[in-house]
C-alpha cells in the first residue's frame, strides 16, 4: 500500500491536505474501496488530480493516511480513559465500563469507514505492526489495572490480552457485521457484565 508524501508545514496547505481527508472519508463511506477514485474524490474537495497527487499518490494512500489517523485516535482516547482510571482508581465495574464504552464510540464514528478499514481494503504491514503494538500496549495497561484490582492473578498478561482482542472483535460484530446494529449503550451494558463476570472469578 501506498503512503501518502510528509503533511505540509504551511497553514494553506494543510487546510487543504484535511480538506482532502475529509472528502476522502465521506467518499470510501458512500463508494467503497473499488468505487472510490482518486479522480472522485479531487472533484468533491474542489482541487484539481494534480493537486491531490501532490500529496497523495493513489487512493491507497488516501486510506493509508485515514487508517494512521484513525489509530492515532483510537490511541489518544484509549490513553485518555488510562490516565482518568489511574487517577480516580475505581472498582472492576466501573474500570471495564470506562474502557468498554470509548472502545463502543470509536466504531459508532464512522462505521462505514471502519469496516473499510478493517475488513476490505488492503491494509499495509506497516499499520499492522502499528495495530499490533497498540493492542499490546493497551494490554498492558489493562494488566496493570488488574494488578490493581486484584483480579486475574493467573496468567495476567494472557487475560489482558484476551481482553483487549476479545472487546474489540465483540463490539465489532455487534456493530459493524451485523444487519441491524445493537445499541451502543446496550453493548456497552452487555460486555461489560460479560467481563466483570470473567473476571470476578478470576
Amino acid at each position: 500500500m501506498a503512503k501518502p508524501r510528509n503533511p505540509p508545514r504551511q497553514q494553506r496547505s494543510r487546510e487543504t491536505y484535511e480538506r482532502v481527508l475529509v472528502v476522502a472519508a465521506k467518499t470510501f463511506e458512500e463508494l467503497g474501496y473499488a468505487g472510490t477514485t482518486t479522480n472522485k474524490v479531487a472533484e468533491a474537495a474542489g482541487i484539481s488530480i494534480g493537486t491531490l497527487y501532490h500529496y497523495f499518490p493513489d487512493k491507497d494512500a488516501l486510506l493509508y493516511a485515514l487508517a494512521d489517523r484513525h489509530l492515532a485516535w483510537a490511541w489518544e482516547s484509549m490513553m485518555e480513559v488510562f490516565d482518568r482510571l489511574r487517577e480516580d482508581e475505581p472498582g472492576l465495574e466501573a474500570s471495564l465500563r470506562a474502557g468498554i464504552e470509548v472502545n463502543v464510540r470509536l466504531h459508532v464514528e464512522e462505521p462505514r469507514l471502519h469496516r473499510l478499514l478493517y475488513d476490505t481494503a488492503p491494509r499495509s504491514d506497516a499499520l499492522l505492526k502499528r495495530q499490533r503494538a497498540a493492542d499490546a500496549a493497551i494490554a498492558d495497561e489493562v494488566a496493570r489495572h488488574f494488578v490493581r484490582l486484584g483480579v486475574a492473578t493467573q496468567q495476567r498478561s494472557l487475560v489482558a490480552r484476551m481482553l483487549v482482542a476479545g472487546v474489540e472483535a465483540q463490539i465489532h460484530s455487534a456493530l459493524i457485521d451485523l444487519a441491524e446494529p445493537v445499541e451502543p449503550e446496550l453493548l456497552t451494558d452487555a460486555l461489560t457484565q460479560l467481563w466483570l463476570r470473567a473476571l470476578e472469578g478470576s
